[in-house]
């Protein structure tokens, strides 16, 4: 019978492999102070990830802060802000 190599992994092993813990961030009313998260400016604005992150790029939408290196968070002032200029270019 031909041997395995030493490295190789058995099939047992690909399925015993505990499951990852994905962390997901639930989207949530603006607060009256402080930071807040993509999910919850997108949810409060009605558009998409996409369509936010292309309008902060092209300097629509205000830029936020990076907390950590995969984590960005924008004031609640901004989008407050944000929203005010968005409902009041509507209406006049």
């Amino acid at each position: 019978m031909a041997q395995k190599p030493a490295n190789a992994q058995s099939a047992t092993n690909k399925t015993n492999r505990k499951p990852r813990n994905k962390i997901t961030y639930t989207p949530a009313p603006l607060p009256a102070e402080g930071f807040v998260r993509l999910p919850s400016i997108i949810a409060v604005l009605g558009i998409s990830r996409n369509t936010f992150l292309n309008g902060v790029k092209a300097g629509k939408y205000p830029k936020g802060t990076l907390l950590t290196s995969r984590c960005r968070v924008w004031p609640v002032t901004d989008i407050r802000a944000l929203l005010e200029s968005l409902s009041g270019g509507a209406n006049g």
